[in-house]
């Protein structure tokens, strides 16, 4: 499916699938908060959202709302962790 006409908005810079799949679906803006500077494809290891190579290349935007994405993130996995340890 192509979403041309879309912008994704992401509180995490794209893993590679996640970057790849969103190349694939020719989706023009990507807009995430915080980077991943060990995992992240969206420009942190390698940016596979604008490379020459590939067929669509997308206008990215980071840091819109970094902080508030970064704390989001680190609740999440805290709850998460939290959750593992009661089970």
């Amino acid at each position: 499916m192509r979403l041309e006409e879309c912008t994704i908005y992401i509180t995490l810079e794209p893993c590679p699938m996640c970057a790849g799949a969103i190349v694939q679906a020719r989706i023009p803006r990507v807009v995430f908060g915080a980077t991943s500077p060990k995992a992240g494809f969206g420009g942190s290891l390698i940016n596979v959202l604008q490379m020459e190579a590939l067929n669509h290349r997308c206008e990215v935007v980071q840091g819109v709302g970094q902080e508030e994405s970064s704390d989001l993130l680190k609740q999440y996995f805290k709850n998460m962790r939290n959750k593992k340890t009661k089970e």
